[in-house]
């Protein structure tokens, strides 16, 4: 099934039925108008119903993050008025997560992750707010009023620690101010009065779980590449709202700490809600790979060493498909986010490519410095090396790539041909045949023998 990347909403409404009184009456009408209102918000803000196997909840799709905040606000506003108007075991309050997740791209139902992640989301949020990830705040920060505090999943502050989650005070329903004009919307008049109401807004931190890929071979013209590890904007002319003290808050609210809410930072992760995209920048062919990186750093999900992963496997793609220069700029970027050994490894690979030798054996040289045991990273420098005509310099990185690749065909045949390089025919013939006992079919050590006439 297709599918496509949205800023999906679940307003839960069974959390509302569950604060109403059980034997009320009037509960299953005030329901179904509270369902009203969320259709029509929904409709009115731009956004698309979703089909749903949960029955308690509703679940919309939009195409941007200003977009489902608005909807959001104006959707829990509009609750909060009509609760004035009842008694205190009258009203009901729902409970909204939202999440930039995958959904159908056309009809379906909605996918399993991205309904865990949404209802996650919603059992974090407290009763009349609402709670999103952390790439929906940075999407809307400076965008419209929205001052946000970082709190924990319990509802403590953080205290100088990145925060995990984040509450929200709604002080105006208009947009920053900005330099240049942008299009406006307002707030109905019937929402102003209450838009100074404080919601809770979560941002999650995503698992980031470290793999590796064994390193190809190297073939004559260019050395083995490492093993990788796998792991909204706002303009510099916003200034964002003021984030108020831990302890500011409305008078008579009910700080809500949920009995069993699940922990933020194992709820979501970028492999975890786009899982095709991930699939295709994991193992795809180069151009789907490049492609499926691509909505994965575009998602706005991915932090820190998960984002730095997509941005390296990326470069890994379009250095396969040739593209040397965008690979240079993929791979630095992942650099920039995460300095890994094999992040200056494989840079050393598109440095190589382009014959920037040097910098190649800059790169490879730090490798090593960063893990010393990194034989990819010493059996390309050695290659590198004999390329320049430096066998002597490249004897003991081959030496030592050997030691540590001892079962790969390409660290012997590297081998084979400094010390072919430096004269040493018997040597670089018991390296030749150590690779082809390896792989029979080695072509370079094959090649090898037969210019030294030996077989």
């Amino acid at each position: 099934m297709k599918r496509k990347i949205r800023a999906v909403l679940m307003a839960d409404i069974a959390a509302a039925r569950s604060s109403g009184s059980a034997d009320d009456p009037g509960a299953p009408v005030r329901l179904d108008s509270y369902r009203a209102v969320v259709r029509d918000v929904v409709a009115h803000g731009g956004g698309e119903m979703l089909t749903a196997s949960d029955e308690g909840a509703l679940i919309a799709a939009f195409q941007s993050a200003v977009a489902v905040m608005r909807a959001a606000v104006d959707m829990q506003e509009t609750l909060r008025a009509r609760n004035k108007a009842l008694s205190l075991t009258e009203r009901m309050d729902v409970r909204i997560g939202i999440a930039i997740a995958e959904v159908p791209a056309g009809e379906g139902e909605v996918p399993p992750e991205t309904h865990a992640a949404v209802r996650a989301l919603a059992d974090l949020a407290a009763p009349g707010g609402l709670c999103v990830s952390q790439s929906l705040r940075e999407a809307v920060a400076g965008k419209l009023h929205l001052a946000f505090q970082p709190v924990t999943p319990d509802g403590a502050a953080l205290d100088g620690l990145a925060p995990a989650t984040y509450r929200v005070a709604v002080g105006s329903a208009e947009p920053a101010r900005r330099k240049r004009a942008l299009p406006q919307w307002s707030v109905a008049p019937k929402h102003a009065a209450s838009v100074a109401a404080a919601l809770l807004i979560g941002a999650l931190a995503w698992l980031v779980l470290p793999r590796s890929e064994p390193a190809p071979e190297p073939s004559a013209d260019g050395p083995a590449e490492a093993g990788l590890p796998l792991p909204g904007p706002s303009s510099a002319d916003v200034t964002a709202a003021s984030t108020p003290p831990a302890d500011a808050r409305p008078s008579g609210t009910l700080v809500f700490k949920p009995a069993h809410a699940p922990n933020p930072s194992a709820v979501l992760s970028a492999r975890k809600m786009l899982p095709n995209a991930w699939r295709d920048c994991e193992g795809g062919e180069p151009s789907k790979a490049i492609e499926g990186c691509q909505l994965l750093i575009d998602s706005g999900l991915a932090q820190d060493a998960e984002l730095a992963e997509f941005h390296l496997r990326q470069g890994k793609a379009l250095r396969d498909r040739g593209d040397f220069d965008r690979a240079l700029s993929s791979i630095t970027t992942a650099l920039s986010i995460a300095p890994t050994p094999a992040a200056y490894a494989l840079r050393g690979t598109v440095l190589y490519k382009k014959q920037n030798f040097d910098a190649a054996i800059a790169d490879y040289s730090e490798a090593i410095r960063r893990d010393a045991r990194n034989g990819e990273a010493l059996n390309n420098r050695a290659w590198t090396y004999y390329r320049m005509g430096r066998a002597r310099d490249a004897l003991p990185d081959a030496d030592a790539a050997v030691r540590l690749l001892a079962k790969q065909a390409y660290a012997w045949d590297t081998r084979a041909h400094i010390h072919a390089a430096l004269g040493d025919r018997e040597a670089a013939i018991r390296d030749f045949r150590a690779a082809l006992a390896i792989d029979p079919a080695y072509a370079d050590s094959k090649a090898g023998l037969a210019k030294l006439g030996a077989h």
